[in-house]
């Protein structure tokens, strides 16, 4: 299986100033790719560094991917650092500065030595087009690896990437074919989860992943042609699935609140949500699905007492004997801005997020969370760690998750 490494050049990188956001998005690609990632470096805008980072990661993996440092100013040192460490010249690819000459005067504007910069690539290297933008990047082989170079700008690294790994895939026809496939649970312990798994098929490898309660299993199987690729993969997530059961919610780039909109869309029935904790955590998710408004019918963030009252509700005795962190004001939550909304289903979520307002009977982490559904109820309690972001997102998780059980007329135990 091919190895790989991702280096992010820039030392506003380095010094915390930006938040890199291309490493996650190539780590996730490769390994759909079938690619396994083992490294993750980020280097700094200095020449000598970023070399000495080339040779440590040409010693361990077969394909190293480079982001960051091909632009026109002085700071820009990849392309320089890669021609010297594979003992190359630099020579201007025409295709791409006629790109650039023409991107340049269509803003009335004369070409630069600075801009003629972003054409040069090593001699021999393969030019992969920046439609986006103006860097060009490239990919080079050198020793047993191979470096692909390309834009630190995400839009125009994302696009080079694909057709960098489509033109790969074609000149490696013929060689095993590796796939990936995600599958997401939520409500069960990642240890079950890989019990379930763990042995489901002698031609796949399986990795889980937790992040805010989901449990995400990581499949990966390798076959001579694509096709038996994916009928392995297919055998493991049937076998996942009969022994998960209803704990999977969904595969890829689906997420809790796409698996209700869904349900949502199948039964045609609608929701809204009352939260206190959570601080709109739910509805924010559930309005990040494109077509929800014909489903998602109110949000309300009733965080004071007074709030739960006269906006939900919620009986101000309720609130007096129970506390406002209770299992019947979070019901009354739920009923609350059902009837208020009218919708078939109603969420209310109120807890104590930290890391203040605890009491000796109720600590940091207590969370009720209430599901109110064409005359079904359910609240569940949540005992949770972290910081106080931490239990809004797996309190918002676990009520997007009853909800999903609660359209499939499924309760957890």
């Amino acid at each position: 299986m091919t190895t790989s490494e991702i280096i992010t050049i820039g030392t506003e990188i380095i010094l915390g100033q930006i938040t890199d956001s291309n490493t996650p998005y190539i780590a996730n690609i490769l390994t759909e790719k079938g690619i396994r990632v083992q490294f993750q470096t980020s280097v700094g805008d200095d020449k000598e560094l970023l070399k000495s980072a080339l040779k440590v990661a040409a010693e361990r993996a077969d394909l190293i991917i480079i982001t960051g440092g091909l632009g026109p100013t002085a700071n820009d040192v990849t392309r320089e650092a890669l021609s010297d460490f594979f003992g190359v010249s630099l020579v201007l690819d025409e295709e791409s500065y006629t790109h650039i000459q023409k991107i340049v005067e269509s803003r009335h504007r004369k070409v630069t030595d600075a801009d003629k910069k972003q054409a040069m690539v090593p001699e021999g290297a393969i030019v992969v087009s920046n439609t986006h933008g103006t860097a060009a990047g490239f990919a080079f082989r050198h020793g047993n690896a191979e470096f692909v170079c390309l834009p630190g700008v995400p839009g125009e690294m994302r696009s080079m990437l694909q057709t960098y790994l489509e033109t790969r895939a074609t000149s490696k026809a013929g060689e095993d074919c590796s796939l990936t496939r995600t599958i997401h649970t939520f409500g069960i312990s990642e240890r079950a989860v890989e019990d379930a798994v763990g042995d489901c098929n002698e031609q796949a490898r399986v990795m889980t992943l937790v992040h805010d309660g989901v449990v995400s299993v990581s499949i990966l199987a390798t076959a001579p042609t694509g096709e038996g690729a994916a009928k392995i993969l297919d055998a493991v997530e049937q076998n996942a699935r009969q022994k998960l059961g209803h704990a999977v919610f969904g595969t890829g780039d689906e997420t809790l609140e796409s698996a209700v909109a869904l349900l949502l869309k199948k039964h045609n029935k609608t929701i809204a949500v009352a939260e206190s904790c959570t601080g709109g955590l739910v509805s924010d998710k559930l309005t990040n699905i494109p077509g929800i408004s014909e489903f998602f019918l109110e949000g309300v963030v009733a965080y004071s007492n007074r709030a739960k009252s006269s906006i939900l509700g919620v009986p101000e005795e309720l609130i007096t004997k129970h506390g406002a962190v209770s299992r019947e004001v979070a019901r009354a939550m739920a009923e609350g801005i059902q009837k208020r909304s009218a919708a078939n289903v109603g969420i209310g979520t109120t807890g104590i997020a930290g890391p203040g307002g605890a009491t000796k009977d109720k600590p940091v982490g207590l969370v009720y969370v209430a599901v109110v559904s064409d005359g079904a109820f359910e609240v569940k309690e949540l005992r949770l760690r972290g910081a106080r972001i931490d239990i809004k997102r797996f309190s918002a998780h676990c009520a997007l998750n009853m909800a999903r059980l609660s359209l499939t007329q499924v309760r957890q135990p």
